[in-house]
């Protein structure tokens, strides 16, 4: 025989735990659907026409949103766990080859001029090196300086730049893909920059500063 009491404890059990399921539910999902990734038709310089990625946050008191510039001001504060779901959806422009309005300029982040090198002929690059370039500042906001200041991607075999080649491109995406996944297993944002260390590479980028662990 099962006394009202206790049959009142299960209840009153049962109640809590699915209150606080729904309160961890909600929790996770306002932290997700609180990031909105867009991309912006825009003109830069009255020049150069195109689209832009543009990332959006709102949680709790917090709004968030990037310019047509990389200083991703409060973004790059935010922890490794929001950065991820960021960084998820930014992988996703991997097949977008659609103009970025931005052109091709060297970009120093921290006063420090870390790259080398120059480029001729290199005005423009697509949504896909947009949302890669993007994913550096977000991570490496202290090193962007000597990893990648300029977004173009290069090929050293060829010793020529692959920005106006997609499925070349695609390749540097499955090298962050990996690394996103491993970055995920562990719960963090290693230091190690991977990116410059085979074929494609960012260009005039240095190889990482921080140890491989």
């Amino acid at each position: 025989m099962i006394h009202l009491t206790n049959l009142k404890d299960s209840k009153g059990l049962f109640f809590l735990f699915t209150i606080n399921l729904m309160i961890s539910t909600c929790i996770c999902f306002g932290q997700q659907s609180g990031i909105q990734i867009m991309k912006r038709k825009c003109t830069y310089d009255r020049k150069y026409g195109g689209e832009k990625i543009i990332i959006q946050y709102q949680y709790d008191s917090l709004n968030l949103i990037t310019s047509n510039e990389y200083w991703l001001n409060g973004f790059i504060k935010l922890p490794d766990s929001i950065k991820f779901l960021i960084i998820e959806k930014l992988l996703k422009f991997e097949n977008d080859t659609e103009l970025c309005c931005m052109n091709v300029i060297t970009r120093s982040f921290n006063g420090i001029e870390g790259c080398g090198g120059t480029l001729k002929n290199v005005e423009r690059y697509t949504i896909q090196v947009d949302a890669l370039y993007i994913i550096n500042r977000l991570c490496w906001p202290g090193s962007m300086d000597f990893y990648s200041c300029t977004p173009v991607l290069y090929d050293t075999k060829l010793k020529k730049t692959i920005n106006n080649n997609p499925q070349k491109i695609k390749i540097v995406f499955a090298a962050y893909k990996k690394w996103y996944a491993e970055c995920k297993a562990k719960g963090k944002i290693d230091r190690y920059f991977p990116f410059n260390d085979g074929r494609y590479v960012w260009y005039g980028g240095k190889k990482s500063i921080a140890p491989k662990v």
